[in-house]
């Protein structure tokens, strides 16, 4: 079937979907819902354990196979490839989403048709430990077929060892947030609240937030999240003895959270592994004029929020150097108000939602328009 290039079909195959919510779930629903020219379908699997079923969410149609469990963070879904199949025959172009090993293999497994793909690499398997080795040629064989790579930063194209082979054919898009309310100019700090917001586990690092807290004696952190970690984090708060100044607000409705975010006066991400490519809670703080104090990860992390322009970057996993670069930050008023100009320029200039749609968008009229001309 000829690809409509100006209006191509486009499948996306993901781990999870709405109403499943994570990072790169929620980057593949505002491409759904927010590219006007392209018809979608998404392909998935069951959030959990469960029979396969067809739903449709904001008018699109959601393949979500069947799943008895997961190992590893991979779903176990005998059906996915079968599905894949299916689901390619109808599409002018794949726009698959990793990590999400079960995407590549099934890809392999059938790979049968001439329909373009684009891989979106938002971030690498980290912390999986040998498991990983039979997967790394399943993987290298898959980018090697893919037509287009995407990435979030030049950090992932230059520096991230998978992606590195492939930079003749790799596009950086930057990740992107609705940029119609923000304003441009800066706000000074009203007191000496520092907020985290993001999942409870280990390679977010905020057990270095909290040994920071015993550095800042006047200030107050509100972490903003849940996961795995709360209790031990609760309890090195009570061992480092900030616990009356370290509030544990678990998960937040969207309201709650665009107060805190007003109510905040510094935003920290203390990420130590390489699992956190992007992190776009940081946009959402810039857009609220909060300086950002951030990590020097091998990836998006600091491209995001850039040291000495829109906040301060610091080595992972320094609890002494976070407590510092927050008390600069709110030493200096003058300061801090250029920092949260410039980090409200930088989310307007860089990171606004529509530019990640119509460059996506351009991406997967170049593919189809490809295939048309096979």
């Amino acid at each position: 079937m000829a690809a409509d290039n100006d209006h191509p079909r486009v499948l996306h195959v993901c781990k999870h979907y709405h109403p499943a919510t994570g990072g790169i779930e929620n980057v593949v629903r505002s491409l759904v819902t927010g590219i006007d020219d392209a018809t979608f379908r998404v392909l998935t699997t069951r959030d959990g354990q469960g029979r396969g079923r067809v739903d449709t969410v904001d008018g699109t149609r959601v393949v979500r196979a069947g799943s008895l469990g997961s190992a590893l963070s991979t779903p176990l879904a005998p059906a996915f490839p079968r599905h894949l199949r299916r689901e390619r025959r109808w599409a002018d172009v794949v726009h698959y989403h990793l990590p999400f090993p079960l995407g590549p293999v099934s890809a392999l497994i059938d790979p049968g048709g001439e329909t373009p793909s684009v891989v979106t690499f938002h971030d690498d398997i980290v912390g999986k430990g040998p498991a990983v080795y039979p997967y790394a040629p399943v993987l290298g064989r898959f980018l090697d077929a893919a037509d287009r790579l995407l990435v979030t930063s030049p950090n992932m194209r230059e520096g991230c060892a998978r992606v590195a082979p492939y930079r003749g054919k790799t596009d950086v898009i930057p990740l992107g947030i609705e940029t119609d309310d923000v304003p441009r100019e800066g706000r000074r700090p009203d007191g000496r609240e520092l907020l985290f917001v993001g999942r409870l586990v280990p390679f977010k690092g905020v057990r270095h937030l909290v040994a920071a807290m015993t550095h800042l004696d006047d200030a107050t952190l509100t972490v903003v999240g849940a996961g795995p970690e709360r209790e031990a984090l609760e309890a090195r708060a009570a061992a480092r003895g900030v616990a009356d100044r370290v509030t544990f607000a678990g998960y937040v409705s969207e309201e709650r959270l665009e107060r805190q975010y007003r109510e905040a006066d510094v935003f920290v991400l203390p990420s130590v592994g390489a699992n956190e490519s992007f992190g776009i809670v940081q946009l959402e703080a810039m857009a609220h004029g909060l300086p950002v104090v951030n990590t020097a990860l091998p990836t998006g992390v600091p491209y995001v929020s850039v040291d000495g322009e829109t906040g301060y970057t610091v080595d992972p996993g320094d609890p002494a150097a976070i407590a510092d670069a927050a008390a600069r930050l709110l030493a200096d008023p003058e300061r801090y108000e250029r920092f949260s100009a410039n980090a409200r320029e930088r989310v307007h200039g860089t990171f606004a939602r529509r530019g990640m749609l119509d460059a996506t968008a351009a991406v997967y009229r170049s593919l189809a328009d490809g295939r048309d001309g096979e």
